[in-house]
């Protein structure tokens, strides 16, 4: 009866152990198993999170890195929404200056319509190749104080027969006495002009410009004609105090017409 009981005892002690023994492994198993799915993610967690991620190890608890991954990912979520806001205003400002630009070549437009109607082109170019325009240098006739005129009337600007544009002129109508006067002050050194003809001078016109300074006589260009090119005088005004421009008829009786124009008064150093 003992005997049959001893074997009865290590058959259950037998039994036991192999549970135990299955129990146990089976644990070790799937600790391990968890342990490396772990490593794994946590590995994936730092290689997306890059230096971000530089405070998490392959160790670590799973629940902590995955905080810091979703941590990251609502930075990124943020990010993003700031940048869509970010372009939406850079996509205004953009339209904006658009509209802007649009303007500007509008009143470039203008502008470029206003100047070659007011000044020629060689002025304008001239004008671009020193890099603007010359300062206390040189002065035009129109900065002048006109003192007194007879049939002279300044204008805004004159084409001449060959086609190009000049800038504030002086229109002289010569079928009788034509003149005018400007005060000097004593402040210029030379005077230099074009003579040039236009759409309304005669064809028969002939005429003379004469310059005085303080009454005498320093320059004249003769047989100024309807169909010639530009004529240039140029004469010295050193101390002056009035300068006389006179337009004298010669043969013509009607619509003798002559135009000083791109004037230049030096200014004395």
């Amino acid at each position: 009866m003992i005997t049959k009981e001893k074997n009865r005892t290590k058959i259950i002690c037998t039994v036991i152990t192999a549970v135990l023994a299955a129990v146990t492994g089976g644990s070790v198993l799937r600790l391990y198993n968890v342990q490396n799915v772990t490593q794994t993610v946590n590995g994936n967690v730092i290689q997306i999170l890059g230096e971000t991620g530089s405070n998490i190890s392959a160790n670590m608890d799973l629940t902590d890195s995955t905080e810091e991954l979703i941590s990251e990912y609502k930075k990124v979520i943020d990010e993003n929404s700031q940048y869509q806001t970010n372009q939406t205003t850079l996509q205004g400002q953009v339209q904006s200056l658009q509209s802007e630009n649009d303007d500007l070549k509008s009143q470039i437009q203008i502008l470029k319509g206003t100047l070659l109607n007011t000044y020629s082109s060689d002025e304008i170019n001239s004008v671009i190749e020193q890099g603007g325009l010359k300062r206390d240098i040189s002065k035009r006739l129109d900065n002048l104080e006109c003192l007194d005129s007879v049939n002279c009337e300044q204008v805004p600007s004159v084409k001449d027969l060959y086609g190009t544009t000049h800038s504030i002129s002086y229109r002289f109508e010569a079928s009788d006495t034509a003149w005018a006067k400007f005060k000097l002050d004593g402040q210029y050194d030379t005077f230099a002009a074009n003579i040039v003809t236009s759409e309304d001078t005669n064809r028969d016109a002939n005429m003379s410009v004469e310059i005085y300074l303080d009454d005498v006589l320093v320059g004249r260009v003769d047989d100024v004609v309807r169909d010639e090119h530009i004529r240039p005088i140029s004469v010295s005004v050193n101390g002056g105090n009035v300068l006389m421009i006179k337009v004298i008829r010669t043969n013509s009786r009607y619509d003798s017409h002559a135009y000083i124009c791109d004037t230049t008064l030096s200014v004395l150093q």
